[in-house]
């Protein structure tokens, strides 16, 4: 029932930036994991549509633009995406490049790794990050007109475990988040009762699971895993 093994992009970037800083088998380093407040609620329409004219001058192609961000139902006019749209999520990723360009070129940070509104820096100094934290709140308020989220944004030592991707993430080994387990047993219950319903067929009950093995494969789920292989063997007994 397990496919090939997909290796985590974040794991090897954490792990690289971890070996520089060991010291005695002491990781000395720090993390400043970082979330935007409320960001598809706040995106600035007029802000998006003067980044994207900087690539794109079609005034059709930016007249349709202005079209699907007016189209959504908003709380603030002239502000939101919609969720799950995949509209939104390619304008989430163009509107906060700009941070990935002030990030890296601007601050010169080594370590910065982003995922839709969430991001992380890793730097040996705590005090630099401070400072980084400072003028990145800075920049998203004056340049996107969103806001770090105060209570979703720290400076964390990194020996203590990074939690990124849904894993807590170790020098030497990454864990599932136990919210991620819990999810997962749900939702193998769930296909038994959608594939009695016969809402989905067993072929479909395999792809999904085969899609989650694939990224639970990343960390240190072994157990787990084997876990769910017994579970499935068990509700599934006779297909």
């Amino acid at each position: 029932m397990e496919r090939q093994n997909i290796k985590m992009g974040g794991g090897r970037w954490v792990s690289s930036f971890q070996s520089r800083v060991l010291d005695s088998n002491a990781i000395l380093g720090y993390a400043f994991k970082a979330d935007i407040k409320h960001y598809f609620e706040t995106v600035d329409h007029e802000t998006l549509i003067d980044i994207i004219q900087n690539k794109i001058k079609d005034q059709d192609v930016l007249w349709l633009i202005r079209k699907i961000l007016e189209n959504h139902k908003i709380e603030i006019p002239g502000k939101g995406m919609p969720l799950g749209n995949l509209t939104s999520q390619f304008f989430a990723n163009v509107y906060l490049h700009e941070l990935d360009l002030f990030v890296k070129h601007k601050l010169k940070a080594k370590y910065y790794l982003r995922y839709v509104d969430d991001f992380v820096i890793l730097h040996r100094n705590k005090r630099v990050l401070e400072e980084w934290k400072f003028y990145i709140d800075t920049f998203l308020r004056q340049h996107l007109q969103i806001e770090l989220h105060p209570q979703k944004s720290s400076i964390i030592l990194l020996r203590k475990g990074l939690t990124l991707l849904g894993f807590r993430m170790f020098y030497y080994y990454k864990l599932l988040k136990k919210s991620n387990m819990r999810r997962a047993l749900k939702r193998l219950e769930k296909l038994r009762i959608k594939y009695d319903g016969k809402e989905i067929t067993y072929e479909q009950v395999l792809c999904s699971l085969n899609g989650w093995f694939g990224y639970a494969k990343m960390g240190n789920t072994y157990n787990f895993r084997n876990k769910i292989i017994l579970l499935f063997n068990d509700l599934f007994s006779g297909q």
